[in-house]
């Protein structure tokens, strides 16, 4: 999806499965900026369109990627194309004035852009969710990796805990997961904090941790929520996560265990 100041671009489909794109020239003179929503690679063909159709008016606009394609695949791995560098040598070609990613994977994301700033809206959000449960010295914010310990360890939250895993090298599942820094008082509450839930495996298993070493209740809070996590065990009645908190990057699907929250791009933009 595609929304050019506050107005989405309709866009539909030929029989030949080509993309067909209304235009939207009353749009243009409302202002500059250019939100995109990954869902498809087909929507990267979009929004090569829509930005070819603003260089004829001469607009210089702003990007901002809510999530940013391919962004795990941030680093060559023998086998894999190094997909990332691709996409953002395509983004760099059609030559935004700025492009801000909403909570990119890594800082690789940031290094292959041009004229890009990374947007962290959990940093945020965490104060208002710690108030809301009632943090003490007691609870724990938790960072299920180093990579999320990474991005978010600087944001001068006392009492937090960090855990180590290890994946299988040929399948990517999660072999072992140990609390390496940090401890869990009896009866705490816990918040696990990162970028992005996939279908959960990681944070099931650091939550259901949580609860043998004493958590009371373990919630969850990733700007990134792909629909996948509908069909995992992550949501079920018994699994340790009391709540997934969210945003709308990748999915609007509604279900009593997820709590969306509106990113406020006037905050950052």
């Amino acid at each position: 999806m595609i929304v050019l100041n506050n107005h989405t671009i309709i866009t539909e489909q030929f029989p030949n499965k080509e993309t067909k794109i209304k235009d939207f020239d009353s749009y243009i003179l409302e202002g500059n900026l250019l939100e995109f929503t990954y869902q498809e690679d087909g929507d990267l063909i979009k929004l090569l369109f829509v930005k070819k159709r603003l260089d004829q008016d001469q607009v210089n606009c702003k990007l901002v990627i809510n999530y940013m394609p391919y962004s795990r695949m941030d680093r060559k791995i023998y086998g894999d194309l190094f997909t990332l560098q691709y996409i953002c040598a395509f983004i760099n070609d059609l030559n935004f004035e700025k492009v801000y990613v909403i909570e990119p994977h890594s800082a690789k994301t940031i290094e292959l852009l041009h004229n890009s700033e990374a947007i962290y809206p959990a940093l945020d959000w965490l104060p208002a969710i710690m108030d809301q449960m009632q943090f003490t010295d007691q609870d724990r914010i938790v960072f299920p990796d180093k990579g999320a310990a990474a991005r978010y360890e600087n944001a001068g939250y006392a009492n937090s805990c960090i855990f180590d895993k290890t994946r299988h090298p040929q399948t990517g599942r999660i072999e072992n997961m140990l609390l390496k820094r940090g401890d869990i008082p009896q009866g705490a509450k816990c918040i696990i904090v990162d970028d992005l839930c996939s279908a959960g495996g990681t944070f099931l298993w650091a939550g259901q941790i949580l609860k043998q070493m004493g958590a009371s209740e373990v919630y969850l809070l990733v700007t990134h929520c792909e629909p996948r996590v509908l069909s995992g065990k992550l949501l079920n009645q018994d699994s340790p996560i009391n709540k997934v908190y969210t945003s709308t990057s990748m999915m609007h699907e509604t279900h009593s265990k997820i709590e969306y929250i509106t990113i406020n791009l006037e905050n950052y933009v």
